[in-house]
């Protein structure tokens, strides 16, 4: 009655393959699936019991457990099938056809993802800057990892992106940054130790910078038409250093407005020689502009 399950069918390599061999195969790699998933979620279960590990240690070890239960799971499939995967020739020629696919790309970004893994660059939660995209880890894959924006725009990047570059984890241990918030004022000695007190003013008042390290403020330089300061801040997370620098460039506004600190803005004189003049078009006398009325 079922006389067709032994029936060969098809031939590999001299190998003839029946029918009731490719059924059983097939039971096998799904009874590998059934049973990666099982165990690893037991594993799951019993890590989360051991409050010492973390999230990204437990998925990440649960992760390579399936892996592991699938690739033994296709290995005694292809035995059941016949297929030899020891075989040289045969090895020689999956790896030329996946290279002649395009495989190579897939195959580094599946290795890069298991060096992220058990190396640990980066973990879900945590916020990384790669490929021109920052935000927050939500996913590490084998292939890729999936990057979610302050826009709540996902990114998903190879793993190999992680691996060859330069990669800038914000709380890879600690996630307390310090800030650098630039601004120039008007050439007034007598005004410096006012601009620094405002600044520190408005750092301290900043419910989301710290008291500790203290804000503090450099004299970076003398510009051509400025003193350049810059106003240091420490902050617990570097997700919200955009709107922290905001609300405080929004504060240092009005404030020097209100104690009559003039901020810079880049300015040139220019200076007419032989006689060179100008009409001033919003002069409502029509006067000329004194061809010598600055220095360049």
């Amino acid at each position: 009655m079922f006389q067709f399950l032994t029936d060969k069918i098809y031939t590999i390599g001299g190998n003839k393959i029946r029918l009731s061999s490719i059924v059983t195969s097939i039971l096998i790699i799904l009874g590998a699936y059934l049973f990666a998933y099982l165990f690893a979620f037991i594993i799951k279960r019993e890590f989360k019991k051991n409050k010492t590990l973390n999230k990204a240690f437990i998925k990440t070890v649960t992760r390579f457990i399936k892996y592991i239960i699938l690739i033994i799971g296709f290995f005694i499939a292809f035995q059941v099938l016949g297929i030899n995967l020891s075989s040289l020739a045969f090895l020689a020629g999956v790896i030329g056809l996946g290279i002649g696919f395009g495989m190579q790309n897939i195959i580094s970004n599946f290795i890069s993802g298991i060096i992220i893994l058990f190396e640990k660059p980066i973990k879900e939660g945590e916020y990384v800057d790669v490929s021109g995209y920052d935000g927050i880890v939500t996913d590490i894959r084998a292939r890729s990892t999936t990057i979610t924006t302050r826009d709540n725009i996902s990114i998903i990047v190879p793993n190999s992106n992680f691996i060859t570059s330069n990669v800038i984890n914000w709380s890879h241990r600690d996630p307390k940054i310090r800030l650098h918030i630039p601004l120039g004022i008007e050439e007034t000695a007598s005004k410096l130790d006012l601009a620094k007190k405002v600044l520190l003013e408005i750092a301290e008042e900043n419910p989301e910078v710290l008291k500790k390290p203290e804000p503090s403020v450099w004299f970076v330089n003398i510009g051509a038409s400025s003193f350049n300061l810059e106003l240091i801040v420490w902050i617990s997370s570097p997700i919200r250093r955009h709107f922290i620098i905001s609300d405080i460039n929004f504060e240092i506004a009005k404030k020097f407005e209100e104690y009559d600190i003039d901020l810079t803005y880049p300015w040139t004189n220019i200076l007419f020689k032989n006689g060179l003049s100008i009409e001033n078009g919003g002069n409502d006398n029509g006067g000329n502009t004194d061809p010598g009325g600055g220095d360049l």
